[in-house]
Parts: C-alpha cells; structure tokens; sequence
C-alpha cells in the first residue's frame, strides 16, 4: 500500500534557515519539495569533487584487500590523500608508457646482444667504422664475404645480424644483399635494466596505492559531509524567499506515520508551519508499506514507475501472478530445487541488502519446483516416461501440452478480469463511483456472457445462452458501456465514446489473452532444451568407463547451467512484460510518482 503523506509548508526568518536545515537533516523525515533549476558554480564544484571521492574510492575498494589493514600508516587529510592517489596514478600511467617503449626498444636491441655502447664509440674514434646489417640466411653469403671483415652477432628466425668492420676512410660496397641498420644507442641488457627499474618503482606504487586503502573509511566520512553540504545547498535554492529576502518559504512531506514524532520536533521550533494530509492531487512522494511477501517484489515494480498518489499500489495485486508465471515458463523441478537450495546455502553469508534478492529467488524457486511437479519435467527429463514404481500413481496428474496451452490462456483471463475490477476499484478511489460505472458494465458482460455460456452446457440446467435473460444482462450492460463512460459529457459524445471504447476492449482484450500463450511457450522451450542436453551428454560419450562418466557429467552441468540461466532470464523478462503491459493496462495503471526520499544526512551513499 501507499503510505499516506503529511504536507507541511515551513515559514522560516533567514537568520534561523541554516541551523533549521541542519537539525531537519538530523531529523531525517521530510522530504523536501525541489524546484527545477540550473546548476549554481557550488553545486557543480560539489558534484565534481563528490566525483573525485568517488573515482578514488572506487579503486581503493578494490585494493582493500590486497593489503594488511593492521599495517601503520602515517596520517593524512582527505584532500592530501586525494592529491597523493592523482599524483602516484599519473606516475603509474607515466611509467606504463615508459615500459612499453621499452619493451620495444629491447625487441630491437636484443639480436645484438650486450655490448658497450662506450667501447663501440672508442672504436669509432680510433680509425675503425663499424657498420650493423641484417639479412636472410639465404642471401648470407660466406664465400663473397671472405675479402671482407664480419662478424656474426646472432641469427634468429631465419634472419643474420652481423657488423662490417672497416677502415673509416674505406669507400667499399658490401658484396651481398643486406639491409644496414642504424647504430644501436643502447643494448639489450640496458635496457633490461630500465625495465627492472621501472617495474620496482611501479610494485612501489601499488604498494603505496594499497595502502592508501585503509584510509577508505576517512574518504568516505568526508564525502558524505560534501553530499550533505550538497543536500542542504540544493534545499537552500528550493526555498521561496519573499519580503525581501528575510523569510525563506519551504514545503515538504512527511510520511503519516511518522507525524506525531515529526510535530513533537516541530514544536520545540521558532519556526511557523502549517500541515494538511495530502491529496490525491498533490502529487505526494510515493513511500510503499507491503507485507513481507510482498515488498520482496517491490524492486520489480519500481522498474517500470511508482504509482500516483492516490491510487491503488499494484505490488501485493501482481506479486502472486508473477511468482506464478516465471515457474511456469521455467517449468522444471530441477532447475527450481537448484534455484531454492542454492539461495537458501548463500542467503545467511550474504550482506543484508542481498538478502532479500535471495529471498525473491527462494520463493520463484518454489514456484518453479511447483510446475515442474504439474509437468512432470525434471532436469529435462519428462517423467512421464520414465519407468519408476513411485512416479507410476502420478502420470496421470501430469499436464500434457494442450492442457498447458489452455491453462496459459486461462490464467491470463484471470489475471485481465482481476485488472478489470482492480481498475473499477481505483476509478472509485480516485474520481467517484460513477466513473466506475463503465468498468463494471465491462466487466457484467464479460462475466455474465461466460456463466450463461457455461451453464447452457450443463445437462439439466434451463439456462439458454442469448435467451431473454442473457439479452436484459447484455442490454444492462451496454448502458453502462455507452452512456456512462465519460460522466457529465453530453450523451451523443459519450454514446461516439462508447463505440471507440467497445472497439478498442474487443481487439485489445484479444490481443492481451493471446499474450499469455508466450507463458506456455517458453516453458516448452526450457523442456525441449533441458531433454537436448540430456541425449548430448549420453550420445557424445565415449565408450571408455571412466572417461565416458566424466565428459557426460561436464555436457550435463555445462548444458544444463546455460539452459537454466537463459531460461531464468526469460522466465523474468517475460513476466515483467505481462505485468507492466496486459496487467496495467486492465488495471488502469496510472504511475509517475516520485519515491519519497527525505533530507537527511548521508552515509556512505554514492551520488
């Protein structure tokens, strides 16, 4: 449900709005009401340095641990923590480039070895030149090269390095074909030793990254105070400020249930307020109150929008449905059991904000296990075949493909039909009984067409489908349908819209039954894929005992893991877009509220 909202309107004197902010930040009840504006320079330089804390934090997390937190490190400022990680990051980047230079530079220094790059200019400088050449070991030829003086350096990859030694002034033409190089500037084993060099200072960087992570605590401490600076900086602009500035106006809201704590506060205040319960209209914060069950689906709704204020809270309506429809399409005991037991091993070492996602998957598991059951589908195997005295009594439960091809259909009926009353139930709620009118006449010759029809095929029962008594509930019915659908318009516009509703009901509500078929569909699919696996992993197997036993038990778990996660994916997917599409629609969904979300002080939260 809705939890219904107190509006406040706070009337504050400018020199008290600052400390009447911090201490309703303290409070942590109201939800502020913002107006939309540009960005001041503040609040951008806020936002920017949030950013950085939490660029910094982010990695610092993931170093966490990778370094002893009961290690003693020399204490430092948040901003001089900050400064220190940019400036290590920037060496870090600065010296991965470095190395990759070097690297390259070693790839063409290391056929020639280790050498004196001293020694080779001193040899220049006494009258000798030396010339560096590489060539293929095919055009190397020793017997041209006898006059000649070389050395070979090394040969590698089809390919000879050797150097010519010649007299400085000697003018002579090398008696192969080669390709001269330069003269190296450095060698193989120099730069060897730039790299070891540059590897120690980056493991001291990590190192000293590392250990900037025990600091993650502080950073986080001071970040907060930014986004509660932030906060009341955002709340500030908000205020109306009238009389010239001396008298700051602000709105809010409180959730009702926290009203009698939040006007004992009030109370003790040098402030004037002035507070109503809101209405429909007012376009309150949305805060939903469900039970257990239900509030574990509340992250499902909360993908597609909040309700409008006001109206009826969908969550406990379509909870049921969903658990019922992502079973179906998964549709195997197997892969629930797999679902249930693997939630409920990892549930009590989870973090509390996973725990209800686990929870969620425990009850989707059971559903599933359920389904499975009615299927008879097992691991992909279709029990219905299977030779075993204990299942014998049961196949005659199991539902065959057509029995689940009508269930499909029926059950979609079932959840339309129950939007339809859902949504007279809202037009009450929100408009008037009258506005209901048309919904309820929908819903008469819906239902009343559907009993006349099943009792006209009951032997012994005098109940004639289209007689005179199913003509009176038809002719009620579009009454409703053509002269109340738009109460207080004139009754030719509302008859045009009466003829415009009847078209769209009849294609639409076709259209939404036929919806449901993808229910049936799809836990097919899951079946049919899960039994594929199965003749996979026992016709591949080779004949070899133990070998065999072990590729059969890989095809299945891998097999059998791909087809549950796609069919879980599916089995999510597609239930959400009966829910959202077919059910809301029937239903008369409005949404488009926006989550309460009061001002108070932030911890370790994230913007």
């Amino acid at each position: 449900m809705i939890v219904p909202m107190i509006k406040y309107g706070f009337l504050v004197y400018h020199r008290d709005f600052d400390s009447f902010l911090s201490r309703l930040q303290d409070m942590g009840m109201v939800d502020i009401e913002r107006h939309t504006k540009v960005l001041s320079d503040e609040e951008r330089d806020l936002m920017n340095e949030i950013n950085r804390y939490n660029q910094v934090l982010k990695d610092l997390k993931i170093r966490e641990s990778s370094f002893d937190g009961n290690t003693k490190v020399a204490p430092l400022t948040s901003e001089e923590i900050l400064t220190e990680y940019d400036s290590l990051i920037r060496e870090k980047e600065q010296i991965e480039n470095s190395m990759r230079k070097a690297y390259k530079d070693l790839n063409d220094a290391r056929p020639w070895g280790s050498f004196s790059i001293d020694l080779l200019h001193t040899i220049n400088e006494s009258g000798l030149k030396i010339r560096f050449f590489v060539t293929n070991e095919k055009a190397f030829d020793e017997e041209a090269l006898s006059d000649v003086t070389v050395e070979v350096i090394n040969q590698e990859a089809g390919q000879i390095y050797f150097v010519w030694i010649q007299q400085k002034d000697e003018d002579a033409t090398l008696p192969i074909d080669a390709v001269e190089v330069k003269i190296p500037t450095y060698s193989a084993s120099g730069k060897e030793a730039e790299i070891a060099a540059y590897k120690g200072r980056n493991s001291e960087i990590e190192n000293r990254l590392n250990q900037l992570s025990l600091f993650i605590s502080q950073l986080e401490a001071s970040k907060d105070e930014l986004v509660n600076k932030l906060e009341i900086n955002s709340v500030t602009l908000s205020a109306d400020k009238q009389a010239d500035d001396k008298v700051f106006i602000l709105n809010g809201w409180v959730p009702e249930p926290k009203n009698e704590e939040f006007a004992k506060f009030i109370e003790k205040e040098s402030i004037i307020c002035v507070s109503e319960k809101a209405k429909k209209e007012d376009n309150a914060p949305i805060l939903l109150k469900n039970n257990k069950f239900a509030r574990l689906f509340e992250p499902i709704g909360s993908l597609f929008t909040n309700p409008s204020y006001g109206e009826i809270d969908l969550t406990p309506l379509f909870a049921p449905f969903f658990m019922m429809f992502f079973g179906f399409c998964l549709g195997d005991a197997g892969y629930g059991l797999v679902m249930l037991l693997g939630a409920s091993l990892y549930k009590p070492r989870a973090k509390q904000k996973m725990r209800p996602i686990l929870s969620l998957v425990q009850w989707l598991g059971v559903a599933t296990v359920i389904f499975g059951i009615l299927t008879g589908t097992f691991f992909g195997i279709e029990l219905v075949s299977v030779k075993i005295s204990f299942i014998e009594k049961f196949k005659d439960m199991f539902l065959d493909q057509n029995q689940l091809f009508t269930l499909a259909l029926v059950v979609g009926a079932i959840q339309i039909v129950f939007g339809m009353f859902v949504k007279a139930a809202n037009e009450i709620r929100l408009w008037g009984w009258k506005y209901s009118i048309t919904t309820f006449s929908w819903l008469l010759l819906i239902l009343g067409s559907g009993a006349f029809y099943g009792l006209s095929m009951v032997d012994g029962m005098n109940v004639e489908f289209m007689g005179l008594a199913h003509k009176i509930v038809l002719g009620i019915a579009a009454i409703g349908i053509f002269f109340f659908n738009s109460p207080g318009k004139n009754p030719a516009v509302n008859v045009g819209l009466g003829l415009w509703g009847t078209y769209n009901m009849i294609t639409g509500l076709f259209g939404d039954i036929l919806s449901y078929i993808r229910l049936f569909a799809l836990g097919l699919s899951s079946a049919i894929l899960g039994n594929v696996f199965n003749s996979l992993a026992f016709g591949m197997a080779p004949d070899i005992p133990v070998v065999g036993a072990i590729v059969t038990i890989l095809i299945l778990i891998a097999g059998h893991s791909i087809n549950l996660f796609m069919a879980a994916l599916g089995a999510l997917v597609h239930p959400m877009r009966l829910t959202f599409v077919e059910f809301y629609k029937n239903a008369g969904f409005v949404g488009g509220g926006a989550s309460y979300k009061p001002f108070q002080k932030k911890s370790k939260q994230t913007i």
